[in-house]
């Protein structure tokens, strides 16, 4: 889920302040009833009884109150789960004494002021090591309280965040297995594979044999309940070359299709049947559209920490209107699940190549993992 998506979901800052303000006037509250009843012996030295106890805890927490956006501000950029341990420890470390040196300091000044009591500047300034000296251990106790406070709600709102995902992700590939086969792998592409078996039954069995069987092992892997999310290069490359293969039966010498991926990217994950929409327009809109020869190239590259995938074909190109379902189901389902699985951190691009024919270009963040889920790593 983007930035801009989860600011969005976050209360309004109105609202942030008023909870922030009662919050702090309940601990005040609190604390000056229980300082006052609970500890009679300060309460007696207390000259104005209640009242005194009262002005010193919600003085004590209406600074804090305002100190509180800063503190949460720091707790998001530096979250435990953020970077190394000791770093952040050590950061939230000195702003904790930063945030007691300058909550003491102010309670100092504001104290007598609103209590009505005739000190003067210079006298409330030399109160302030002795203020700083009472207040430390409460300051840096209530520091570490409030970064507690929110690292646990974005815990349980990252925690959200990923069910909801899972959630989406799920119906969304459920989705994509109809749009896949209603949009993709519709009607005319299973009568013209089969049509392209019927001469070689005559002409040679064992080749109808193998088409037969690579449209049985292609139809049962996209209608196959499959958990993964994310499955090896290696295994999109198994599926599409089953699919070439049948291709190439249909058109026979006028599809040519090559592939360049290097071994080293064979275990990078990518979405599983991202590949074959793609290579199936190519092969539609590029090899169709002319009468001779066309080409298909699918390349992979690691660049920039990014998995770049490449579909090009020779045909004519977008010309100065997109193609035909250029914009469909297929290419806008293909974009939606980038979405849910990428965020912002994906890229899906079309366009015209200098020496003639269109390259879809899809860029992934590079990932080996073994799970086949996506690790989320962004703090909120």
């Amino acid at each position: 889920m983007s930035s801009a998506t989860r600011a969005a979901r976050r209360a309004p800052p109105w609202k942030q302040a008023a909870f922030t303000i009662g919050a702090w006037t309940a601990v005040g509250l609190f604390r000056a009833v229980e300082r006052y009843t609970l500890d009679p012996v300060s309460s007696e030295r207390l000259e104005f009884g209640f009242r005194e106890a009262l002005a010193q805890n919600l003085l004590f927490s209406y600074i804090w109150a305002a100190f509180t956006p800063l503190v949460a501000d720091l707790a998001r950029r530096h979250p435990i789960s953020g970077g190394p341990r000791p770093r952040i420890f050590a950061i939230h470390l000195g702003a904790s004494a930063v945030f007691a040196v300058g909550h003491g300091t102010i309670f100092a000044l504001a104290y007598p002021a609103l209590m009505g009591m005739p000190f003067g500047f210079l006298r409330q300034l030399r109160a302030v090591p002795s203020v700083l000296t009472i207040f430390l251990f409460a300051n840096l106790l209530t520091y570490w309280g409030v970064v507690g406070v929110c690292w646990a709600i974005q815990a349980v709102r990252l925690s959200r965040e990923r069910e909801l995902r899972a959630s989406q992700l799920e119906a969304q590939l459920a989705g994509a297995r109809l749009v896949r086969l209603q949009t993709q792998l519709h009607p005319h592409f299973l009568f013209n594979a089969l049509n392209s078996v019927l001469p070689l039954v005559f002409r040679d069995r064992e080749a109808a044999a193998r088409t037969i069987s690579r449209l049985e092992e292609l139809l049962r892997r996209s209608l196959e309940a499959d958990a993964a999310q994310l499955v090896p290069l290696s295994r999109e490359l198994e599926f599409l070359e089953m699919y070439v293969e049948i291709q190439t039966t249909r058109f026979q010498d006028r599809l040519k299709v090559a592939f360049d991926v290097p071994p080293e990217l064979s275990s990078a994950r990518v979405p599983n049947l991202i590949l074959q929409p793609l290579v199936e327009n190519a092969i539609k809109h590029g090899v169709s559209a002319q009468p001779g020869c066309g080409r298909v190239e699918i390349s992979a590259r690691k660049e920039k920490g990014m998995l770049v995938l490449r579909v090009r074909d020779d045909g004519p190109g977008l010309g100065d209107a997109p193609r035909p379902g250029g914009s469909g189901l297929g290419l806008a389902n293909t974009r939606a699940r980038l979405e849910q699985l990428y965020g912002s951190d994906q890229r899906l691009h079309l366009e015209n190549v200098a020496a003639g024919g269109l390259e879809v270009t899809l860029g992934l963040p590079f990932s080996t993992g073994s799970d086949g889920k996506r690790v989320e790593t962004s703090p909120l």
